[in-house]
Protein backbone atom coordinates (compact mmCIF):
# COMPACT_ATOMS: atom_id res chain seq x y z
CA UNK A 1 0.00 0.00 0.00
CA UNK A 2 2.67 2.49 1.00
CA UNK A 3 4.65 1.60 -2.12
CA UNK A 4 2.21 3.84 -3.99
CA UNK A 5 2.99 7.56 -4.04
CA UNK A 6 -0.62 8.66 -3.70
CA UNK A 7 -1.08 6.61 -0.52
CA UNK A 8 2.11 7.94 1.05
CA UNK A 9 1.01 11.48 0.23
CA UNK A 10 -2.43 10.83 1.73
CA UNK A 11 -0.99 9.38 4.95
CA UNK A 12 1.53 12.17 5.48
CA UNK A 13 -0.74 15.08 4.56
CA UNK A 14 -3.82 13.53 6.14
CA UNK A 15 -1.94 12.92 9.38
CA UNK A 16 -0.69 16.51 9.58
CA UNK A 17 -4.12 17.92 8.79
CA UNK A 18 -5.80 15.62 11.32
CA UNK A 19 -3.34 16.63 14.03
CA UNK A 20 -4.24 20.29 13.56
CA UNK A 21 -7.95 19.54 13.23
CA UNK A 22 -7.96 17.55 16.47
CA UNK A 23 -6.20 20.26 18.49
CA UNK A 24 -8.11 23.25 17.09
CA UNK A 25 -11.35 21.28 17.06
CA UNK A 26 -11.08 20.73 20.80
CA UNK A 27 -11.35 24.47 21.36
CA UNK A 28 -14.09 24.79 18.72
CA UNK A 29 -16.29 22.40 20.70
CA UNK A 30 -15.25 23.85 24.08
CA UNK A 31 -16.12 27.40 22.92
CA UNK A 32 -19.38 26.34 21.19
CA UNK A 33 -18.02 27.52 17.81
CA UNK A 34 -19.29 24.48 15.88
CA UNK A 35 -21.51 26.61 13.64
CA UNK A 36 -18.46 28.71 12.78
CA UNK A 37 -16.50 25.70 11.50
CA UNK A 38 -19.48 24.58 9.43
CA UNK A 39 -19.92 28.05 7.93
CA UNK A 40 -16.23 28.29 7.10
CA UNK A 41 -16.39 24.93 5.37
CA UNK A 42 -18.90 26.36 2.95
CA UNK A 43 -16.85 29.53 2.62
CA UNK A 44 -14.05 27.30 1.31
CA UNK A 45 -16.35 26.21 -1.53
CA UNK A 46 -17.02 29.80 -2.56
CA UNK A 47 -13.40 30.86 -2.07
CA UNK A 48 -12.02 28.08 -4.24
CA UNK A 49 -14.23 29.07 -7.18
CA UNK A 50 -13.57 32.76 -6.63
CA UNK A 51 -9.84 32.17 -6.65
CA UNK A 52 -10.00 30.18 -9.86
CA UNK A 53 -12.12 32.85 -11.53
CA UNK A 54 -9.47 35.41 -10.54
CA UNK A 55 -6.77 33.23 -12.08
CA UNK A 56 -5.32 32.19 -8.72
CA UNK A 57 -4.42 28.78 -7.34
CA UNK A 58 -7.33 26.98 -5.69
CA UNK A 59 -5.48 26.87 -2.35
CA UNK A 60 -5.05 30.65 -2.38
CA UNK A 61 -8.79 31.13 -2.75
CA UNK A 62 -9.62 28.60 -0.04
CA UNK A 63 -7.20 29.92 2.59
CA UNK A 64 -7.77 33.60 1.78
CA UNK A 65 -11.56 33.40 1.91
CA UNK A 66 -11.66 31.32 5.10
CA UNK A 67 -9.30 33.66 6.96
CA UNK A 68 -11.11 36.81 5.78
CA UNK A 69 -14.56 35.53 6.77
CA UNK A 70 -13.27 34.16 10.09
CA UNK A 71 -11.89 37.57 11.01
CA UNK A 72 -15.16 39.19 9.94
CA UNK A 73 -17.13 36.86 12.20
CA UNK A 74 -14.76 37.55 15.08
CA UNK A 75 -14.90 41.30 14.55
CA UNK A 76 -18.62 41.84 14.08
CA UNK A 77 -20.12 38.83 15.77
CA UNK A 78 -19.82 39.83 19.42
CA UNK A 79 -20.93 37.03 21.73
CA UNK A 80 -23.90 34.71 22.12
CA UNK A 81 -26.90 35.49 19.94
CA UNK A 82 -25.12 38.33 18.15
CA UNK A 83 -22.39 35.96 16.96
CA UNK A 84 -24.90 33.41 15.65
CA UNK A 85 -26.77 36.12 13.79
CA UNK A 86 -23.53 37.39 12.23
CA UNK A 87 -22.46 33.89 11.22
CA UNK A 88 -25.88 33.07 9.76
CA UNK A 89 -25.95 36.32 7.79
CA UNK A 90 -22.45 35.88 6.38
CA UNK A 91 -23.09 32.18 5.75
CA UNK A 92 -26.18 32.86 3.61
CA UNK A 93 -24.45 35.60 1.64
CA UNK A 94 -21.34 33.50 1.00
CA UNK A 95 -23.41 30.55 -0.26
CA UNK A 96 -25.24 32.87 -2.64
CA UNK A 97 -21.94 34.18 -3.96
CA UNK A 98 -20.79 30.56 -4.32
CA UNK A 99 -23.77 29.80 -6.57
CA UNK A 100 -22.88 32.82 -8.70
CA UNK A 101 -19.21 31.81 -8.93
CA UNK A 102 -20.14 28.26 -9.88
CA UNK A 103 -22.37 29.53 -12.66
CA UNK A 104 -19.68 31.90 -13.95
CA UNK A 105 -16.96 29.26 -13.71
CA UNK A 106 -18.89 26.55 -15.52
CA UNK A 107 -20.13 28.89 -18.24
CA UNK A 108 -16.60 30.14 -18.87
CA UNK A 109 -15.06 26.66 -18.70
CA UNK A 110 -17.71 24.27 -19.87
CA UNK A 111 -15.54 21.22 -19.67
CA UNK A 112 -14.95 21.67 -16.00
CA UNK A 113 -18.63 21.61 -15.01
CA UNK A 114 -18.83 21.33 -11.26
CA UNK A 115 -15.82 19.02 -10.83
CA UNK A 116 -13.84 21.57 -8.84
CA UNK A 117 -16.82 22.32 -6.65
CA UNK A 118 -17.39 18.59 -6.10
CA UNK A 119 -13.79 18.02 -4.97
CA UNK A 120 -14.06 20.92 -2.51
CA UNK A 121 -17.43 19.77 -1.17
CA UNK A 122 -16.43 16.13 -0.66
CA UNK A 123 -12.64 16.13 -0.52
CA UNK A 124 -10.02 14.50 -2.73
CA UNK A 125 -7.25 13.27 -0.45
CA UNK A 126 -6.16 10.54 -2.88
CA UNK A 127 -5.55 13.02 -5.68
CA UNK A 128 -3.34 15.48 -3.80
CA UNK A 129 -0.75 17.14 -6.00
CA UNK A 130 2.77 17.87 -4.76
CA UNK A 131 2.04 21.50 -3.92
CA UNK A 132 -1.00 20.43 -1.90
CA UNK A 133 1.07 17.85 -0.02
CA UNK A 134 3.70 20.44 0.90
CA UNK A 135 1.20 23.17 1.81
CA UNK A 136 -1.10 20.82 3.71
CA UNK A 137 1.72 19.23 5.71
CA UNK A 138 3.49 22.46 6.61
CA UNK A 139 0.34 24.37 7.52
CA UNK A 140 -0.98 21.40 9.50
CA UNK A 141 2.17 21.14 11.62
CA UNK A 142 2.41 24.92 11.99
CA UNK A 143 -1.22 25.22 13.07
CA UNK A 144 -0.76 22.44 15.62
CA UNK A 145 2.38 24.13 17.00
CA UNK A 146 0.73 27.54 17.33
CA UNK A 147 -2.32 25.99 18.98
CA UNK A 148 -0.14 24.30 21.60
CA UNK A 149 1.76 27.55 22.23
CA UNK A 150 -1.40 29.54 23.00
CA UNK A 151 -3.37 26.66 24.54
CA UNK A 152 -2.98 27.77 28.18
CA UNK A 153 -4.13 31.42 27.78
CA UNK A 154 -6.77 30.32 25.26
CA UNK A 155 -8.17 27.89 27.82
CA UNK A 156 -8.27 30.69 30.36
CA UNK A 157 -10.13 32.99 27.94
CA UNK A 158 -12.52 30.21 26.96
CA UNK A 159 -13.43 29.12 30.49
CA UNK A 160 -13.61 32.54 32.18
CA UNK A 161 -13.18 35.44 29.71
CA UNK A 162 -14.05 38.15 32.26
CA UNK A 163 -11.40 37.09 34.75
CA UNK A 164 -8.89 36.59 31.94
CA UNK A 165 -9.47 40.15 30.74
CA UNK A 166 -9.17 41.52 34.26
CA UNK A 167 -5.81 39.80 34.67
CA UNK A 168 -4.43 41.38 31.51
CA UNK A 169 -4.81 38.47 29.08
CA UNK A 170 -5.10 39.90 25.52
CA UNK A 171 -8.58 38.51 24.94
CA UNK A 172 -9.28 40.22 21.63
CA UNK A 173 -5.94 39.23 20.15
CA UNK A 174 -6.34 35.62 21.27
CA UNK A 175 -9.86 35.47 19.88
CA UNK A 176 -8.69 36.83 16.53
CA UNK A 177 -5.78 34.37 16.48
CA UNK A 178 -8.12 31.52 17.32
CA UNK A 179 -10.45 32.45 14.46
CA UNK A 180 -7.47 32.43 12.08
CA UNK A 181 -6.46 28.99 13.38
CA UNK A 182 -10.00 27.73 12.80
CA UNK A 183 -9.99 29.17 9.27
CA UNK A 184 -6.65 27.61 8.38
CA UNK A 185 -7.69 24.26 9.84
CA UNK A 186 -10.96 24.27 7.91
CA UNK A 187 -9.13 25.14 4.68
CA UNK A 188 -6.70 22.25 5.30
CA UNK A 189 -9.43 19.79 6.27
CA UNK A 190 -11.40 20.50 3.11
CA UNK A 191 -8.69 18.66 1.15
CA UNK A 192 -9.24 15.51 3.21
CA UNK A 193 -12.99 15.26 3.80
CA UNK A 194 -14.53 18.21 1.96
CA UNK A 195 -16.59 21.16 3.10
CA UNK A 196 -19.77 19.17 3.70
CA UNK A 197 -18.06 16.59 5.92
CA UNK A 198 -15.89 18.94 7.96
CA UNK A 199 -17.58 17.90 11.22
CA UNK A 200 -16.19 14.39 10.89
CA UNK A 201 -12.61 15.58 11.19
CA UNK A 202 -12.76 18.80 13.15
CA UNK A 203 -15.68 18.45 15.55
CA UNK A 204 -16.40 14.75 16.14
CA UNK A 205 -12.94 13.74 17.49
CA UNK A 206 -13.07 16.67 19.91
CA UNK A 207 -16.58 15.71 21.00
CA UNK A 208 -15.41 12.13 21.65
CA UNK A 209 -12.45 13.38 23.68
CA UNK A 210 -14.68 15.59 25.82
CA UNK A 211 -16.98 12.63 26.44
CA UNK A 212 -14.00 10.65 27.72
CA UNK A 213 -12.31 13.21 29.95
CA UNK A 214 -12.83 16.63 31.47
CA UNK A 215 -9.08 17.29 31.76
CA UNK A 216 -8.19 19.87 29.08
CA UNK A 217 -4.66 18.75 28.23
CA UNK A 218 -5.62 15.07 28.10
CA UNK A 219 -8.69 16.01 26.07
CA UNK A 220 -6.59 17.90 23.51
CA UNK A 221 -4.24 14.95 23.17
CA UNK A 222 -7.08 12.48 22.76
CA UNK A 223 -8.81 14.71 20.21
CA UNK A 224 -5.67 14.91 18.08
CA UNK A 225 -4.99 11.18 18.48
CA UNK A 226 -8.54 10.22 17.51
CA UNK A 227 -8.48 12.53 14.48
CA UNK A 228 -5.22 11.03 13.19
CA UNK A 229 -6.47 7.50 13.89
CA UNK A 230 -9.74 7.91 11.94
CA UNK A 231 -7.92 9.45 8.98
CA UNK A 232 -5.31 6.71 8.80
CA UNK A 233 -7.81 3.92 9.42
CA UNK A 234 -10.13 5.44 6.84
CA UNK A 235 -7.34 5.42 4.28
CA UNK A 236 -6.49 1.79 5.01
CA UNK A 237 -10.12 0.71 4.71
CA UNK A 238 -10.67 2.67 1.51
CA UNK A 239 -7.57 1.11 -0.02
CA UNK A 240 -8.84 -2.42 0.46
CA UNK A 241 -12.60 -1.88 0.16
CA UNK A 242 -12.43 0.74 -2.63
CA UNK A 243 -15.04 3.12 -1.29
CA UNK A 244 -14.35 6.85 -0.85
CA UNK A 245 -11.93 7.55 1.97
CA UNK A 246 -14.01 10.54 3.15
CA UNK A 247 -16.87 8.15 3.86
CA UNK A 248 -14.73 5.89 6.02
CA UNK A 249 -13.14 8.82 7.85
CA UNK A 250 -16.49 10.31 8.81
CA UNK A 251 -18.06 6.89 9.50
CA UNK A 252 -15.27 5.91 11.89
CA UNK A 253 -15.53 9.24 13.68
CA UNK A 254 -19.29 8.85 14.00
CA UNK A 255 -18.95 5.30 15.30
CA UNK A 256 -16.45 6.51 17.89
CA UNK A 257 -18.84 9.23 18.99
CA UNK A 258 -21.70 6.76 19.41
CA UNK A 259 -19.51 4.46 21.48
CA UNK A 260 -18.31 7.33 23.65
CA UNK A 261 -21.92 8.28 24.33
CA UNK A 262 -22.95 4.77 25.38
CA UNK A 263 -20.99 4.71 28.58
CA UNK A 264 -18.02 6.77 29.64
CA UNK A 265 -16.72 4.18 32.07
CA UNK A 266 -16.60 1.49 29.39
CA UNK A 267 -14.94 3.65 26.81
CA UNK A 268 -12.30 5.14 29.08
CA UNK A 269 -10.07 2.28 27.97
CA UNK A 270 -11.18 2.50 24.35
CA UNK A 271 -8.68 5.08 23.00
CA UNK A 272 -5.64 2.98 23.93
CA UNK A 273 -7.18 -0.12 22.41
CA UNK A 274 -8.23 1.79 19.33
CA UNK A 275 -4.74 3.13 18.80
CA UNK A 276 -3.33 -0.38 19.17
CA UNK A 277 -5.78 -1.74 16.61
CA UNK A 278 -5.05 1.16 14.25
CA UNK A 279 -1.32 0.59 14.55
CA UNK A 280 -1.75 -3.14 13.95
CA UNK A 281 -3.87 -2.54 10.87
CA UNK A 282 -1.44 0.01 9.48
CA UNK A 283 1.56 -2.23 10.08
CA UNK A 284 -0.17 -5.23 8.55
CA UNK A 285 -1.22 -3.11 5.57
CA UNK A 286 2.36 -2.00 5.08
CA UNK A 287 3.48 -5.59 5.34
CA UNK A 288 1.04 -6.55 2.64
CA UNK A 289 2.39 -3.85 0.33
CA UNK A 290 3.55 -4.91 -3.07
CA UNK A 291 5.20 -3.17 -5.94
CA UNK A 292 2.66 -1.93 -8.48
CA UNK A 293 3.25 -4.77 -10.90
CA UNK A 294 -0.41 -5.56 -11.46
CA UNK A 295 -1.86 -8.95 -12.29
CA UNK A 296 -2.07 -8.72 -16.05
CA UNK A 297 -1.43 -11.83 -18.04
CA UNK A 298 2.17 -12.21 -19.11
CA UNK A 299 3.08 -10.25 -22.22
CA UNK A 300 -0.11 -8.18 -22.36
CA UNK A 301 -0.07 -4.39 -22.29
CA UNK A 302 -1.90 -3.14 -19.18
CA UNK A 303 -4.34 -0.43 -20.31
CA UNK A 304 -6.64 1.71 -18.17
CA UNK A 305 -9.31 3.89 -19.78
CA UNK A 306 -11.10 6.54 -17.76
CA UNK A 307 -14.33 5.90 -19.70
CA UNK A 308 -15.60 2.68 -21.23
CA UNK A 309 -16.20 4.09 -24.71
CA UNK A 310 -12.45 4.67 -25.15
CA UNK A 311 -11.81 1.37 -23.38
CA UNK A 312 -14.01 -0.49 -25.86
CA UNK A 313 -12.16 0.97 -28.84
CA UNK A 314 -8.77 0.19 -27.30
CA UNK A 315 -9.74 -3.41 -26.52
CA UNK A 316 -10.69 -3.99 -30.15
CA UNK A 317 -7.58 -2.31 -31.54
CA UNK A 318 -5.30 -4.17 -29.12
CA UNK A 319 -7.07 -7.50 -29.30
CA UNK A 320 -5.58 -10.38 -27.33
CA UNK A 321 -2.34 -8.48 -26.73
CA UNK A 322 -3.83 -5.95 -24.31
CA UNK A 323 -5.66 -6.12 -21.00
CA UNK A 324 -8.06 -3.18 -20.82
CA UNK A 325 -9.80 -1.96 -17.67
CA UNK A 326 -12.29 0.89 -17.85
CA UNK A 327 -12.96 2.91 -14.69
CA UNK A 328 -16.36 4.39 -15.52
CA UNK A 329 -18.61 1.60 -16.75
CA UNK A 330 -21.91 2.25 -15.02
CA UNK A 331 -24.31 4.11 -17.36
CA UNK A 332 -25.68 6.00 -14.36
CA UNK A 333 -22.29 7.41 -13.35
CA UNK A 334 -21.56 11.06 -14.13
CA UNK A 335 -17.89 11.37 -15.19
CA UNK A 336 -17.95 15.09 -14.35
CA UNK A 337 -18.56 14.52 -10.64
CA UNK A 338 -17.04 11.07 -10.28
CA UNK A 339 -15.09 10.53 -7.06
CA UNK A 340 -12.10 8.29 -7.67
CA UNK A 341 -11.43 5.39 -5.30
CA UNK A 342 -8.10 3.96 -4.11
CA UNK A 343 -8.76 1.07 -6.49
CA UNK A 344 -8.86 3.50 -9.40
CA UNK A 345 -5.59 5.09 -8.29
CA UNK A 346 -4.02 1.65 -7.95
CA UNK A 347 -5.11 0.70 -11.47
CA UNK A 348 -3.56 3.85 -12.91
CA UNK A 349 -0.36 3.32 -10.93
CA UNK A 350 -0.02 -0.18 -12.41
CA UNK A 351 -0.97 0.72 -16.00
CA UNK A 352 1.44 0.96 -18.90
CA UNK A 353 -1.04 2.92 -21.00
CA UNK A 354 -3.72 5.30 -19.71
CA UNK A 355 -6.41 6.89 -21.86
CA UNK A 356 -8.55 9.77 -20.67
CA UNK A 357 -10.91 12.11 -22.47
CA UNK A 358 -9.62 15.45 -21.17
CA UNK A 359 -11.07 18.93 -21.72
CA UNK A 360 -12.26 18.89 -18.11
CA UNK A 361 -14.65 15.97 -18.70
CA UNK A 362 -12.78 13.63 -16.36
CA UNK A 363 -10.90 16.16 -14.25
CA UNK A 364 -10.32 13.57 -11.52
CA UNK A 365 -8.13 11.44 -13.83
CA UNK A 366 -5.18 13.85 -14.33
CA UNK A 367 -5.07 14.27 -10.53
CA UNK A 368 -4.63 10.53 -10.06
CA UNK A 369 -1.98 10.42 -12.77
CA UNK A 370 -0.11 13.35 -11.21
CA UNK A 371 -0.34 11.75 -7.77
CA UNK A 372 1.07 8.47 -9.11
CA UNK A 373 4.09 9.24 -11.31
CA UNK A 374 5.37 6.09 -13.02
CA UNK A 375 8.37 5.95 -15.31
CA UNK A 376 7.62 4.64 -18.79
CA UNK A 377 3.85 5.01 -18.56
CA UNK A 378 2.18 6.41 -21.69
CA UNK A 379 -0.81 8.72 -21.28
CA UNK A 380 -3.18 9.63 -24.10
CA UNK A 381 -5.37 12.65 -23.44
CA UNK A 382 -7.78 12.61 -26.37
CA UNK A 383 -8.63 16.31 -26.09
CA UNK A 384 -4.96 17.22 -26.57
CA UNK A 385 -4.95 15.50 -29.97
CA UNK A 386 -7.44 18.05 -31.28
CA UNK A 387 -6.36 21.12 -29.33
CA UNK A 388 -9.42 21.03 -27.10
CA UNK A 389 -9.09 22.79 -23.78
CA UNK A 390 -11.17 23.07 -20.65
CA UNK A 391 -14.21 25.05 -21.72
CA UNK A 392 -14.56 23.38 -25.13
CA UNK A 393 -17.18 20.74 -25.85
CA UNK A 394 -15.67 17.60 -24.22
CA UNK A 395 -17.90 14.98 -25.89
CA UNK A 396 -15.20 14.06 -28.41
CA UNK A 397 -16.28 10.43 -28.88
CA UNK A 398 -19.40 11.71 -30.63
CA UNK A 399 -17.29 13.04 -33.50
CA UNK A 400 -16.81 10.37 -36.21
CA UNK A 401 -13.70 12.15 -37.51
CA UNK A 402 -12.13 12.30 -34.05
CA UNK A 403 -12.89 8.65 -33.37
CA UNK A 404 -11.09 7.61 -36.56
CA UNK A 405 -8.01 9.61 -35.58
CA UNK A 406 -8.02 8.23 -32.03
CA UNK A 407 -8.01 4.69 -33.41
CA UNK A 408 -4.81 5.43 -35.36
CA UNK A 409 -3.20 7.05 -32.33
CA UNK A 410 -4.04 4.13 -30.05
CA UNK A 411 -2.51 1.69 -32.53
CA UNK A 412 0.61 3.84 -32.75
CA UNK A 413 0.96 4.14 -28.96
CA UNK A 414 0.46 0.42 -28.40
CA UNK A 415 3.07 -0.29 -31.05
CA UNK A 416 5.61 1.86 -29.21
CA UNK A 417 4.89 0.11 -25.91
CA UNK A 418 4.98 -3.39 -27.45
CA UNK A 419 7.25 -2.88 -30.42
CA UNK A 420 7.32 -6.57 -31.35
CA UNK A 421 3.59 -6.45 -32.13
CA UNK A 422 3.47 -2.98 -33.69
CA UNK A 423 2.44 -4.32 -37.11
CA UNK A 424 -0.29 -6.40 -35.50
CA UNK A 425 -1.81 -3.36 -33.82
CA UNK A 426 -1.76 -1.46 -37.12
CA UNK A 427 -3.53 -4.32 -38.92
CA UNK A 428 -6.13 -4.68 -36.17
CA UNK A 429 -6.83 -0.95 -36.23
CA UNK A 430 -7.38 -1.06 -40.01
CA UNK A 431 -9.69 -4.07 -39.65
CA UNK A 432 -11.62 -2.40 -36.86
CA UNK A 433 -12.14 0.69 -39.02
CA UNK A 434 -13.22 -1.20 -42.15
CA UNK A 435 -15.15 -4.08 -40.58
CA UNK A 436 -16.00 -3.27 -36.96
CA UNK A 437 -17.13 0.30 -37.69
CA UNK A 438 -18.67 -0.37 -41.11
CA UNK A 439 -22.29 -0.21 -39.97
CA UNK A 440 -21.47 2.88 -37.90
CA UNK A 441 -19.97 4.73 -40.87
CA UNK A 442 -22.69 3.52 -43.25
CA UNK A 443 -25.46 4.81 -41.01
CA UNK A 444 -23.76 8.20 -40.66
CA UNK A 445 -23.42 8.32 -44.44
CA UNK A 446 -27.09 7.50 -44.91
CA UNK A 447 -28.18 10.31 -42.61
CA UNK A 448 -25.88 12.77 -44.35
CA UNK A 449 -27.03 11.71 -47.81
CA UNK A 450 -30.78 11.78 -47.10
CA UNK A 451 -31.20 14.44 -44.44
CA UNK A 452 -28.30 16.89 -44.57
CA UNK A 453 -29.45 20.36 -43.52
CA UNK A 454 -32.48 19.10 -41.62
CA UNK A 455 -33.14 21.17 -38.52
CA UNK A 456 -33.00 19.28 -35.23
CA UNK A 457 -33.02 20.23 -31.56
CA UNK A 458 -31.18 18.79 -28.57
CA UNK A 459 -30.89 19.22 -24.83
CA UNK A 460 -27.10 19.02 -24.48
CA UNK A 461 -23.84 19.63 -26.30
CA UNK A 462 -23.34 15.88 -26.43
CA UNK A 463 -24.93 15.89 -29.90
CA UNK A 464 -23.02 18.84 -31.35
CA UNK A 465 -20.12 16.90 -32.87
CA UNK A 466 -22.41 14.23 -34.29
CA UNK A 467 -24.61 16.91 -35.85
CA UNK A 468 -21.54 18.09 -37.76
CA UNK A 469 -20.67 14.53 -38.73
CA UNK A 470 -24.14 13.76 -40.05
CA UNK A 471 -24.71 17.15 -41.70
CA UNK A 472 -27.77 17.94 -39.57
CA UNK A 473 -28.55 21.53 -38.62
CA UNK A 474 -28.60 21.74 -34.80
CA UNK A 475 -30.56 24.94 -34.16
CA UNK A 476 -30.71 24.83 -30.35
CA UNK A 477 -28.65 27.74 -28.90
CA UNK A 478 -25.23 26.43 -27.91
CA UNK A 479 -25.37 28.38 -24.66
CA UNK A 480 -28.45 26.35 -23.75
CA UNK A 481 -26.79 23.06 -24.68
CA UNK A 482 -23.76 24.01 -22.62
CA UNK A 483 -25.76 25.06 -19.55
CA UNK A 484 -27.71 21.81 -19.42
CA UNK A 485 -24.53 19.76 -19.91
CA UNK A 486 -22.87 21.59 -17.03
CA UNK A 487 -25.84 21.39 -14.70
CA UNK A 488 -26.44 25.15 -14.56
CA UNK A 489 -29.58 27.10 -15.32
CA UNK A 490 -29.91 28.31 -18.92
CA UNK A 491 -30.96 31.89 -19.52
CA UNK A 492 -34.62 32.76 -19.80
CA UNK A 493 -34.10 33.82 -23.44
CA UNK A 494 -32.53 30.45 -24.34
CA UNK A 495 -35.32 28.52 -22.63
CA UNK A 496 -37.90 30.57 -24.46
CA UNK A 497 -36.22 29.94 -27.82
CA UNK A 498 -36.02 26.17 -27.25
CA UNK A 499 -39.69 26.01 -26.25
CA UNK A 500 -40.64 28.15 -29.25
CA UNK A 501 -38.79 25.79 -31.61
CA UNK A 502 -40.78 22.90 -30.21
CA UNK A 503 -44.11 24.73 -30.15
CA UNK A 504 -43.75 25.91 -33.76
CA UNK A 505 -42.40 22.52 -34.93
CA UNK A 506 -39.31 24.27 -36.27
CA UNK A 507 -37.31 21.08 -35.64
CA UNK A 508 -37.73 17.67 -37.23
CA UNK A 509 -36.32 15.62 -34.33
CA UNK A 510 -35.59 16.32 -30.66
CA UNK A 511 -32.61 14.54 -29.05
CA UNK A 512 -32.01 14.29 -25.31
CA UNK A 513 -29.53 12.67 -22.95
CA UNK A 514 -31.53 10.09 -21.00
CA UNK A 515 -28.75 9.91 -18.37
CA UNK A 516 -29.31 13.55 -17.44
CA UNK A 517 -33.07 13.95 -17.61
CA UNK A 518 -34.12 16.63 -15.13
CA UNK A 519 -37.80 17.57 -14.66
CA UNK A 520 -37.29 20.56 -16.97
CA UNK A 521 -35.82 18.35 -19.69
CA UNK A 522 -38.56 15.78 -19.26
CA UNK A 523 -41.04 18.61 -19.65
CA UNK A 524 -39.48 19.52 -23.02
CA UNK A 525 -39.58 15.87 -24.07
CA UNK A 526 -43.27 15.71 -23.22
CA UNK A 527 -43.98 18.91 -25.17
CA UNK A 528 -42.10 17.59 -28.21
CA UNK A 529 -44.03 14.34 -28.05
CA UNK A 530 -47.35 16.17 -27.79
CA UNK A 531 -46.42 18.16 -30.89
CA UNK A 532 -45.67 15.01 -32.84
CA UNK A 533 -41.91 15.61 -32.92
CA UNK A 534 -39.98 12.33 -32.74
CA UNK A 535 -37.75 12.09 -29.64
CA UNK A 536 -34.44 10.20 -29.75
CA UNK A 537 -32.59 9.10 -26.64
CA UNK A 538 -28.82 9.40 -26.36
CA UNK A 539 -26.42 8.47 -23.57
CA UNK A 540 -22.91 9.60 -22.58
CA UNK A 541 -21.50 6.15 -21.87
CA UNK A 542 -22.01 2.65 -23.27
CA UNK A 543 -25.57 1.43 -22.88
CA UNK A 544 -25.83 -1.35 -21.93
CA UNK A 545 -22.49 -1.31 -20.10
CA UNK A 546 -21.28 -4.45 -21.88
CA UNK A 547 -21.95 -3.15 -25.40
CA UNK A 548 -19.17 -2.31 -27.84
CA UNK A 549 -18.62 1.27 -28.93
CA UNK A 550 -19.89 0.60 -32.46
CA UNK A 551 -23.01 -1.32 -31.37
CA UNK A 552 -23.95 1.44 -28.93
CA UNK A 553 -23.39 4.31 -31.37
CA UNK A 554 -24.93 2.53 -34.36
CA UNK A 555 -28.11 1.73 -32.43
CA UNK A 556 -28.53 5.42 -31.56
CA UNK A 557 -27.78 6.48 -35.13
CA UNK A 558 -30.37 4.06 -36.53
CA UNK A 559 -32.95 5.42 -34.10
CA UNK A 560 -32.10 8.90 -35.35
CA UNK A 561 -32.33 7.83 -39.00
CA UNK A 562 -35.72 6.28 -38.42
CA UNK A 563 -36.96 9.39 -36.58
CA UNK A 564 -35.86 11.51 -39.55
CA UNK A 565 -37.96 9.37 -41.86
CA UNK A 566 -35.54 6.59 -42.78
Amino acid sequence: MLALDFMRNAFVTGGCIALAAGLVGYFVVLRNEVFTSDALGHVAFTGSLGGLLAGLNLLVGVFGSCIAVALAIGTFGGRGRGRDVAIGTIFAWVLGVGVLFLSLYTSARSGATGSVGISVLFGSILGLQQVQVVVGSITGLATAAVTLLVARPLLFVTIDPDVATARGVPTRALTALFMVLVAVTVAESVQAVGALLIFGLMVTPAAIAQNLTARPWLGMGLSALIAVAVVWLGLVLSFYVSYPSSFFITALAFAGYLISQLGRRIVLRLPIKSVAVAAALLLSACGLSQSPTGNAESGKVRVVAAENFWGSITAQVGGSRVQVTSIIVNPDTDPHSYEATPGDARLIAQAQYVILNGAGYDAWAPKLIGANPVAGRTVLTVADLFGKKEGDNPHLWYSPAYVDQVIDRIASDLGKIDFANASVFTQQAAQYWTVGLKDYHDTIGAIRQKHAGTKVGATESIFSYLADGTGLDLVTPYSYLNAISEGTDPSAADKAEVESQIASRAIRVFLFNSQNSTPDIQGLVDKATSKGIPVVKMTETLTPAGATFQDWQTAQLKDLLQALGG
